[in-house]
């Protein structure tokens, strides 16, 4: 049973002058006015509304405890999180050799207008070609890929000698054939089919080979012998059966020539599978296969800023600049009078309680900025004159960086060669800094797990916790291959994203992203499984008897809303947080509360409910939901009749 907090004093106002004139009447019987003309009961009102302030703050004493005990415990409120896209860079038509560097800025425009900054994670070297032939040889017959859909890169049963062709259009004028000496292709996987699919996440975390073999290759010129094999640095997309870059070495001599049975001359690359096979039902299938691509996270960096000079005091604070920071991105220098960084590393520490007085530690709050040095006890001091520079750091995040498709195409700064850039896929995984309500709400589970996840109730804290995640429920003993079948050892986690799509089907990268988070808090001998909820569409058809001086349509229209708030997988709470009503039955009965309550409907006379297509003939039976499902809103119909017996109306 939760504790009740009560008020320390719950007077009003109005009880207040209530109070002070029932003293008036008794100590001073000669003021009989009560009239707020009066100025006595002026000043009396006055009072009351100054006490009633008083009373206000002293009410708010319980909350700043418990805050002061949360600080005590080190639970502080999460930080902002960046979204990460993959951006796709165009050279130019005459550019050769171009390399965006490790943090280029691109931007995309926020919501209010002002630009949203994003910053590649690493390197890419540009190919100069484009990739206008995507060819899948299946062992029989050529097969171009049409833009934009997905398919089977090695055909729908990949046998040794299936291949993937990738052909480079030649440029006018043509130029050599100059490809980067390191080439990185992203493998994309389709997004509706990995929209809510269970992860295991040790898998997620790395993904496991398939019994495979697969080699790139690429052809030298026309008359050359056999195609020349190239060397692969990292394969993240498991031989095409998880999402990844494909970083391979680039060919060193090559011409345009003929292959895959297309007309014209191309510069031909192919990745071919040599031995194996694919386990049945587990064919790779991929959306894209794109060049010049790399991630980009909702981050901008600043270097050399001065924060302050030490006066060489205990608990010295200096003020970052920009915010919020992102977690381990600040390298700070102490520059002591010759102007050079002492030559001692400064470490970032989360606090100061198992550090000596000798020890060259700061502490950073992400979210305001503020850096702390030592007390000389905990915590070496800065020596006085001493100038405080963060050599770099990074801020930024927030849920407005989830930007769609095609929303990043500014380059911002200099980049030679590069003609534009956009990100064919919505940037994910921004989310804001946790409120001081959600962190007190959420502090008992963060009491309870302590950071390791051994109950089902451990598991949802924990994946609460992942940016973009709405609302979870853990089921223990379920594994989602074995639906209905208690599997020991095994926990699936059901996550609801929160977005406004409908229904709220966690993307896979979503899903990847909390297996990941999950993954190192889980028990070694536990197999947990991600994945999103099963949505049970329900129509309803219902005829209602109205008030006659309703609007018909009013009165539909303000059903068919009620019941699809009502049916809708996400609710919002008082304190604007959403979550999700996870049960194992709906009750039809319900709706007729739902529906009472609409404004002008006096009463419900007809209600047939139709649950995934079927229609349920008793509205009494309870409907049995599977194990971590939710109810979405299908197509309603309301058909209105007046209550003065006047001929039905339907709304639609």
């Amino acid at each position: 049973m939760a504790l009740e907090v009560p008020n320390l004093d719950s007077r009003t106002f109005d009880q207040l002058v209530a109070e002070a004139r029932r003293r008036i009447i008794r100590f001073t019987p000669d003021w009989t006015d009560f009239n707020p003309s009066d100025p006595g009961v002026t000043l009396v009102e006055l009072f009351a509304w100054l006490t009633e302030i008083m009373l206000y703050e002293l009410n708010r004493v319980p909350d700043l405890t418990y805050v002061k005990f949360l600080d005590l415990l080190g639970l502080t409120q999460s930080p902002a999180s960046p979204a990460v896209a993959d951006v796709t860079f165009k050279p130019t038509s005459t550019a050769v050799g171009v390399v965006v560097p490790a943090l280029s800025q691109v931007s995309a425009t926020g919501p209010t207008g002002a630009p949203l900054i994003f910053e590649t994670d690493q390197a890419v070297a540009l190919v100069p070609y484009q990739l206008t032939d995507i060819v899948v040889d299946d062992g029989s017959t050529f097969t171009p890929v049409a833009a934009g859909q997905p398919f089977r890169p090695l055909g729908w049963i990949p046998q040794p000698g299936n291949a993937l062709y990738l052909g480079f259009t030649p440029t006018k004028p043509e130029l050599p054939g100059q490809f980067p000496d390191q080439l990185r292709l992203l493998a994309t996987l389709p997004a509706a089919a990995l929209a809510g699919v269970p992860q295991e996440a040790g898998k997620a975390v790395r993904p496991p080979l398939p019994p495979v073999s697969l080699v790139w290759e690429y052809l030298p010129r026309d008359d050359a012998p056999r195609w020349a094999r190239l060397n692969v640095f990292a394969d993240d997309s498991a031989s095409f059966t998880a999402q990844g870059y494909i970083t391979f070495a680039g060919p060193t001599q090559i011409a345009a020539a003929h292959a895959a049975d297309v007309a014209d001359p191309r510069y031909w690359l192919r990745v071919r599978l040599v031995s194996g096979r694919y386990a049945a039902g587990h064919e790779p299938e991929i959306d894209a296969i794109t060049p010049n691509t790399t991630t980009a996270r909702n981050l901008a960096t600043v270097t050399d800023e001065l924060l302050g000079i030490s006066e060489a005091h205990p608990d010295q604070t200096f003020q970052l600049r920009q915010t919020p920071v992102a977690v381990g991105s600040l390298n700070l220098e102490v520059r002591e009078d010759t102007g050079q960084p002492t030559s001692a590393q400064w470490t970032e520490v989360s606090d100061f309680l198992s550090s000596g007085p000798a020890d060259t530690v700061y502490t950073v709050d992400s979210s305001t900025g503020t850096v702390t040095f030592g007390d000389g006890v905990r915590g070496l001091i800065p020596a006085v004159d001493a100038e405080i520079v963060a050599v770099s750091y990074r801020f930024g995040g927030g849920a407005a960086g989830n930007v769609p498709a095609g929303a990043i195409s500014t380059l911002l700064g200099t980049l030679p060669g590069v003609d534009s850039v956009t990100n064919n896929r919505a940037a994910a995984g921004g989310s804001e800094q946790q409120s001081l309500d959600d962190l007190k709400r959420d502090a008992p589970a963060l009491l309870r797990h302590q950071q390791r996840a051994v109950t089902a109730a451990d598991y949802a804290a924990l994946a609460k916790q992942v940016g973009g995640v709405a609302d979870a429920i853990a089921l223990p003993l379920t594994h989602p291959d074995h639906p209905g079948v208690q599997v020991a050892g095994t926990v699936t986690v059901v996550i609801v994203a929160d977005t406004d799509d409908d229904p709220p089907a966690p993307s896979g990268e979503l899903i990847a992203g909390v297996c990941r988070y999950l993954d190192q808090f889980r028990l070694i001998a536990t197999e947990l499984f991600v994945a999103g909820p099963v949505f049970v569409p329900i129509s309803v058809h219902a005829a209602v008897t109205a008030d006659p001086y309703a609007a018909a349509d009013a009165v539909a229209a303000g059903a068919q809303q009620a019941l699809k708030d009502f049916l809708a997988p996400l609710h919002v709470a008082a304190d604007g947080s959403r979550f999700a009503q996870f049960t194992d039955q709906f009750r039809p009965t319900s709706l007729y509360g739902v529906l009472l309550a609409v404004p002008g409907v006096l009463a419900v006379t007809e209600l047939e409910i139709t649950v995934n297509g079927r229609v349920q003939d008793d509205p009494r039976v309870a409907v049995d939901l599977p194990a971590g499902g939710l109810t979405t809103s299908g197509t309603h119909r309301i058909d209105v009749t007046p209550d003065s017996g006047s001929s039905a109306q339907e709304g639609r």
